[in-house]
């Protein structure tokens, strides 16, 4: 970070979907007051990149590249490579359809200057719909009821990874990452949909420290046709997540976390989301989707 009330960030951006919703993201950026920084679009093999591409130079801003896959990676494996890709100290990579707010970068920079040792800070975050507009929908209710309190919170260790691995509470996208602590987390394949969990109870792992705030600085779009709600009504998204808190299950007990390994092997939250989901599964009549959902909420 650079003086008292300007901040250094380097953004990367994931970016598959709607050209509309990257260039709001793209301008809120731009926006940004009191802060030196870098965006970087890794799109995933758009089928409409070039065009998109074509109108993000466009825009004349020689603080902006824009990088295309070869071939489409998904979401999980192109979030690691923006990782790999990260040159500044600090970083964030936020959604292709999310918002910075202008303090952004002051609300980080004060963060890190309170807790100079994290490994990753994370301001609050407003939430909005597709249109952009306040939205509480169930999964937020349930992210603030399980946040430890109103205050700031820093997590560490196994009581940190037990409390994210409970209820997922924080919000990746609008966090902002120390590159030389992030990008020694080892990439997890098959994960899409509980990529952003694994990567940060990776970090409490490898000894890492994570310092939430208070400051509202990002706004996180939530709408029905993102991929985790897409992906959640598929079943897919279930087995997926079986398999990291199965796999996550056995590292944590070789670390001897037994806070966090109770939670892994318990994953309620995530049980009961599945089974939230299965009447519209039966509705849609989706025996396989419905299959996968009843197999994780019970087992």
């Amino acid at each position: 970070m650079a003086g008292r009330d300007a901040a250094v960030i380097e953004f990367l951006v994931p970016y598959y979907g709607s050209p509309e919703y990257l260039h709001q993201t793209i301008a809120s950026i731009r926006a940004l007051e009191d802060t030196d920084w870098r965006l970087t679009i890794v799109e995933d093999a758009f089928p409409d990149g070039p065009a998109v591409e074509s109108t993000v130079l466009a825009l004349g801003d020689d603080r902006i590249r824009y990088l295309r896959n070869e071939q489409n990676l998904g979401n999980n494996a192109n979030t690691y490579r923006c990782i790999e890709l990260a040159r500044g100290d600090w970083f964030a990579m936020p959604g292709a359809d999310d918002l910075v707010n202008p303090n952004y970068g002051r609300a980080v920079a004060d963060l890190i200057r309170r807790h100079p040792d994290a490994a990753m800070v994370q301001p609050a975050v407003e939430v909005i719909d597709e249109d952009g507009q306040p939205h509480f929908p169930l999964p937020d209710k349930i992210k603030r009821l399980t946040r430890p309190g109103h205050d700031e919170v820093v997590l560490q260790g196994d009581t940190g990874a037990a409390s994210l691995l409970r209820s997922n509470w924080l919000y990746t996208p609008a966090s902002c990452y120390r590159r030389d602590h992030l990008q020694q987390v080892h990439y997890r394949a098959d994960i899409d949909a509980a990529h952003d969990l694994a990567f940060i109870v990776d970090v409490l792992m490898a000894g890492g420290e994570i310092a939430v705030g208070t400051e509202v600085a990002f706004r996180y779009r939530r709408h029905g046709t993102s991929h985790s709600s897409s992906f959640a009504r598929s079943g897919r998204r279930f087995e997926q997540e079986r398999k990291y808190f199965e796999d996550i299950q056995i590292e944590l007990a070789a670390l001897g976390w037994k806070a966090s390994e109770r939670a892994a092997r318990r994953r309620l939250l995530s049980r009961l989301n599945a089974l939230s989901q299965l009447p519209g599964a039966a509705l849609a009549r989706d025996g396989g989707a419905a299959k996968a959902m009843l197999r994780h909420g019970v087992r």
